[in-house]
């Protein structure tokens, strides 16, 4: 194999390891509360927005509120930043950050990022109508 060949693979591996590697370290796994307070990282925890909870504070930008996973764990979310627009109608919400304990034990997930759920266009009789119009039962 020429010379100039074996070193063009060599770059190009290593440019697509380099790249897989910087991928992985900045991707945010989903999990549930109790896997994102035994892991201390960042981490992305999707659940149920339990809506009478919340409390938007307009001096600190802050939103608090209670989120609920799959099985039904309860965890604090602080989210730093502006409210999402459709959070007051949305009925889920991804939140990204870290799971702090406070104080007096209680845990807290820290959060900078959070992507709402939008709430469904069609109501399920819209749906099944659509569905039936065309043909999919």
């Amino acid at each position: 194999m020429n010379k100039a060949v074996l070193i063009g693979l060599l770059i190009v591996s290593g440019a697509m390891g380099f790249t897989l590697w910087a991928f992985s370290s900045s991707m945010t796994p989903y999990v549930d509360i109790h896997q994102a307070e035994q892991m201390g990282t960042r981490v992305q925890v999707r659940g149920k927005i339990l809506h009478n909870t919340a409390h938007w504070s307009f001096t600190k930008h802050t939103l608090n509120f209670m989120l609920e996973d799959s099985h039904k764990d309860e965890i604090e979310v602080v989210y730093h930043g502006p409210k999402p627009e459709s959070f007051d109608t949305a009925p889920e919400t991804a939140a990204t950050g870290i799971v702090q304990k406070q104080p007096d034990g209680t845990l807290v997930l820290e959060s900078s990022s959070m992507v709402v759920k939008c709430p469904s266009k069609y109501d399920d009789e819209t749906k099944s109508a659509l569905r039936g119009a065309y043909g999919k039962a």
